[in-house]
């Protein structure tokens, strides 16, 4: 990103570097696999009449559609984006400071440094550019240049430093500031603005792993969690594309809490996993993890629809934690019903008459997954408002926990009946929190708890898989 005029270039032309010579992307030894960083566009917010942000470092606001840079963006100052009419209007400090086509982009400042390469040509490389190099004894390697890079000139050692400012996007959403690394793009869209967050997938995943994962748990189940969230990442790149984003900042893809949620011990082990992904078939997969099996995951096609080999029932021995075991939810008929109905969706089909409870005087199991843990599909009886019969059927597993309100779909059921065996209310009992596929997060923290390293964890949740760069298995 950043790519406007008016950087301030630092030449080194016939620089070489100690012990290594600077090659250009991409770049391969033999044997050896390079993986190159990609970027990731994170949908922030939709459909909203503006957005207020400020800045930490140097942006440019630029008219993406023209290309033309339509204002100098630096801290200090109040900022905002708005879509009269579906055009973007910049405003600074509430007055306005310049126009733009439905797509704006806020655009990091950054310098740039000139290498020389193999056949003797200069290449410009920004400060936040990752590059490949060779080192001692031939081996290949990756290097930010704003990490330092020591190079020898003919008047001796130099290094480059990158810019010690952390360049930084506030968003402000409900009143309060969140700060997120990289660049913004504001497009006019839908009924207002659509605000996407554009930074590179490492810096994302640093923003990613202390909202999925407690960053006090054990470096390796952490490490476990990196690789399962740059995997998730990788294998759903696109998912939003009609909207401009790859994916979004919510539990519908993996949280996202940006620069602010940022924990030392979580971007480690971001770091010491960089560029590993699990693969399958030389694919990444759709990685899913949730927070407790309950004792045993499952199989794809059970909670969802869709047969993954990867993702295969086994027990989980390691996932027993006393927050998700043993819960108990209780509703009586009225309040049944209005569960039932707030997911009406899950039981009312597309375009014929909606039909809603009313009462509700049956629940019963009709099909449990392959495991035998899981309730997959369940029939429930009653009446609708205007007191004609109504009986429905609700499955998979995971549409079933969404229906009736639980942590999980791994539980037993309690009538409780009058005297004239009327239903007064009914009692859920069970163990787990989510979907159940995959990864469980307990599970990882147990099994890092009894020397187990993030490899085993991800092979043990995800079947038939390797560790390894998207090129190339480990």
């Amino acid at each position: 990103m950043g790519g406007i005029s008016g950087f301030k270039a630092y030449k080194a032309a016939g620089f070489m570097l100690v012990a290594f010579f600077l090659l250009f992307f991409p770049m391969r030894a033999e044997g050896q696999v390079v993986v190159s960083p990609k970027g990731i566009r994170v949908g922030m917010a939709q459909d909203i009449a503006g957005q207020e942000f400020s800045v930490l470092g140097a942006y440019r606001a630029v008219d993406r559609q023209s290309g033309k840079i339509l204002a100098d963006v630096l801290p200090g100052d109040r900022w905002e984006v708005r879509c009269p009419g579906g055009k973007l209007q910049l405003y600074r400090n509430g007055q306005p400071a310049a126009s733009s086509g439905s797509v704006l982009g806020l655009e990091q400042v950054s310098s740039v440094v000139s290498v020389l390469r193999g056949d003797g040509s200069l290449k410009s490389i920004r400060q936040s550019d990752t590059v490949s190099v060779i080192i001692g004894g031939g081996s290949v390697t990756s290097v930010r240049i704003d990490s330092g890079v020591t190079m020898i000139s003919g008047s001796g050692t130099n290094s480059i430093q990158g810019g010690g400012d952390l360049n930084l996007v506030s968003l402000v959403f409900s009143g309060q500031p969140r700060r997120y690394r990289g660049d913004m793009e504001f497009r006019a869209q839908g009924q207002g603005i659509t605000v996407i967050n554009e930074l590179p997938l490492e810096e994302y995943l640093y923003g990613v792993l202390p909202r999925e994962m407690p960053a006090s748990w054990p470096a390796e189940a952490q490490k476990a969690q990196a690789v399962a969230s740059r995997t998730f990442a990788l294998a759903n790149l696109g998912m939003y594309s009609s909207y401009g984003f790859d994916i979004l900042a919510t539990q519908m893809s993996q949280m996202y809490g940006g620069y602010d949620a940022e924990s030392p011990n979580s971007t480690r082990a971001v770091n010491e996993t960089g560029g590993q992904v699990v693969l399958n078939r030389g694919k990444p997969i759709s990685a899913f993890f949730h927070s407790s099996s309950g004792g045993c995951t499952e199989n794809a096609q059970d909670v969802w629809r869709e047969n993954l080999e990867y993702i295969v029932s086994r027990p989980d021995p390691y996932d027993k934690n006393d927050k998700n075991y043993n819960w108990l939810v209780s509703y009586d008929m009225l309040q049944l019903a209005d569960q039932l109905n707030s997911k009406k969706s899950l039981f009312n089909t597309a375009g014929a008459t909606e039909r809603l409870f009313w009462a509700v005087d049956g629940i019963g199991v009709l099909e449990k997954t392959s495991s035998g843990a899981r309730v997959k599909r369940i029939g429930i009886t009653g009446v609708d408002r205007d007191g004609q019969r109504l009986a429905v059927e609700i499955g998979n597993a995971d549409a079933v926990r969404m229906a009736l309100g639980l942590k999980s779909a791994l539980f037993d059921i309690k009538e409780d009946r009058d005297i004239s065996g009327k239903l007064v209310s009914v009692t859920f009992t069970g163990s787990g929190y989510g979907h159940g596929l995959g990864m469980s997060q307990y599970g990882a923290c147990g099994m890092a708890n009894q020397g187990y390293n993030y490899q085993d964890i991800l092979k043990y949740y995800y079947n038939n898989c390797g560790i390894g760069p998207l090129s190339g298995v480990e």
